[in-house]
């Protein structure tokens, strides 16, 4: 199964707390999420910098594997930086629905990022949810331990069907060489494991005889058009965990119960 290698910017692409390392130099950079955070931090308003090689850009995107950014950056935000990024076009975002507009994220620095542990635990849910629905091993590229121990906690009760893992870089380095090279090799590895068996269609447990079926995790007749959710029970409820519920539209649904927003609602208080 070819894998995915989701980045984040921040301590990855883009190294802080030491010595520029080789190859890398400073460029300006806009974000709105980083502008409404500073805003609240910082007496004056300060500019945001990132300290990008193209090299390291280059070299990742030459990786066995899918690339997607977790950023909340806009594609139009880093279009100007995509020379420095070493890229021809902005790779896709995963879609992150509690966390898009959280931009400093810091576990290790709570003075500036109070809330940072449990907006990291909301961010791995998003991603290892989004992983549940693109059926393909994930890698989470991240700056520090912190989101291992999430991953591993979420994990436990959403299951995905490839691998989904945690590989930490260091802050003050960036993406290494070392890096890359496991990155390369676990990629390796996960696209010579045998592609998941399609799923059998089957009648929905709830509807019974109502002709609604499932093929390959997606609800086919008597659905509702945007997200796939069951039109006649509204499944899933809170035990229904075989579907995948509403298709791609992870940033609409509730990532505690796994309902669609739009066209369900919540049923967290069930």
């Amino acid at each position: 199964m070819r894998p995915y290698v989701a980045v984040e910017i921040d301590g990855v692409l883009s190294p802080y707390g030491g010595p520029l390392p080789a190859g890398y130099t400073v460029h300006e950079a806009e974000s709105a999420a980083w502008q409404g955070w500073a805003a609240m931090v910082y007496p004056r308003q300060r500019g945001l910098r990132l300290a990008l090689n193209p090299a390291v850009g280059r070299a990742l995107a030459d990786l066995p594997a899918d690339l997607v950014l977790v950023s909340t950056y806009t594609p139009a935000e880093l279009e100007p930086l995509l020379p420095a990024l070493g890229w021809e076009t902005v790779p896709p975002l995963v879609p992150m629905r509690h966390t898009a507009t959280i931009h400093y994220m810091r576990v290790d620095d709570p003075g500036l990022s109070p809330e940072a542990a449990g907006d990291l635990h909301w961010r791995a849910e998003e991603i290892v949810s989004w992983a549940r629905t693109h059926d393909r091993p994930v890698a989470w590229v991240r700056a520090g331990d912190h989101h291992q121990q999430e991953v591993r906690r979420i994990t436990a009760y959403l299951s995905t069907v490839g691998p989904v893992l945690a590989h930490t870089v260091g802050p003050d380095a960036g993406l290494t060489a070392a890096d890359l090279q496991t990155l390369r090799s676990w990629a390796q590895e996960m696209d010579a494991l045998a592609e998941p068996e399609p799923v059998v269609p089957r009648q929905c447990q709830d509807c019974g005889g109502r002709d609604t079926t499932v093929i390959n995790g997606r609800r086919i007749g008597r659905v509702h058009e945007r997200c796939g959710s069951c039109c006649e029970c509204y499944c899933p409820g809170p035990a229904d965990d075989a579907f995948q519920p509403c298709g791609d539209l992870t940033s609409e649904q509730c990532l505690s119960c796994r309902c669609c927003l739009v066209c369900v609602g919540c049923h967290c208080g069930e």
